[in-house]
């Protein structure tokens, strides 16, 4: 014979069938154990709504959740930061199941509360990335500059163009080649920013089957530079140019 009082939980959670739930609540209204065991799920559930306040939530917090309820002996990492706001969580918790509750209504308090803690930690991370999503759209990425690149000697049929991009404090250059002659075995194209005679490194890049390379450099804090080459070198290795000039700003 089926035991309905088994049928609780699931009915708390709204998970029986319709026919299921009719069956249960005909047997509630005989049965004193499922009334009582209720009854105290809904006065704990209401006590929860009112008595929790928002803090940050422990990583540790659900083992030891569920170490109470099982009554493990388990000594669990804390988070110093956050020791005093869980120790009053757990007081509080503790104090709410100080009567007479059967295991079955202990569990089953146990997985709401994780639910409700959970949710409201999701409202937090939601709301963190609305507010990156917001200073996104207030600081957004605009061009400061633009240069054309022409090709000169072996790359004479090449072209390029570069942007100079600034978002809030950083600064990028970003360069796009086009119609590059092939590179051979470790041959790189390399990129250098002239400045007053000196040549800051600003990376390699090989070009794909139809001549076409793109290469994004992040300026270092305070940089500016006057004019753009490109060198072919033998090895992406050189700080300084060894091979010929193949392209620059016009």
């Amino acid at each position: 014979m089926e035991n309905k009082c088994e049928n609780l939980p699931l009915y708390i959670i709204n998970e029986l069938t319709k026919r299921e739930k009719e069956q249960f609540e005909s047997h509630l209204k005989t049965c004193t154990h499922c009334q009582h065991e209720l009854e105290s799920l809904q006065q704990t559930w209401q006590t929860l709504s009112y008595d929790i306040e928002e803090v940050d939530v422990p990583k540790s917090l659900k083992a030891e959740v569920m170490g109470f309820i099982f009554e493990e002996n388990e000594t669990l990492e804390q988070e110093p930061n956050a020791e005093t706001e869980k120790q009053n969580f757990i007081k509080r918790f503790k104090a709410i199941f100080s009567k007479h509750y059967s295991p079955l209504s202990t569990a089953v308090t146990a997985v709401l509360l994780i639910g409700l803690i959970g949710l409201y930690w999701n409202n937090i991370q939601l709301k963190d990335t609305m507010t990156a999503l917001k200073n996104e759209a207030v600081d957004p990425t605009h061009i400061v500059s633009t240069f054309k690149l022409k090709g000169q000697d072996l790359a004479a049929s090449a072209n390029g163009s570069a942007y100079l991009l600034q978002k809030g404090s950083d600064t990028s250059l970003v360069i796009e080649l086009n119609n590059m002659p092939s590179t051979k075995d470790d041959e790189v194209y390399q990129v250098w920013l002239l400045k007053n005679g000196t040549r800051q490194n600003a990376g390699t890049l090989k070009p794909d089957s139809e001549g076409n390379g793109l290469i994004t450099y992040r300026l270092p804090p305070d940089h500016s530079f006057d004019d753009i080459g490109i060198t072919l070198e033998p090895n992406p290795y050189n700080t300084q140019p060894q091979g010929q000039k193949v392209m620059g700003t016009t």
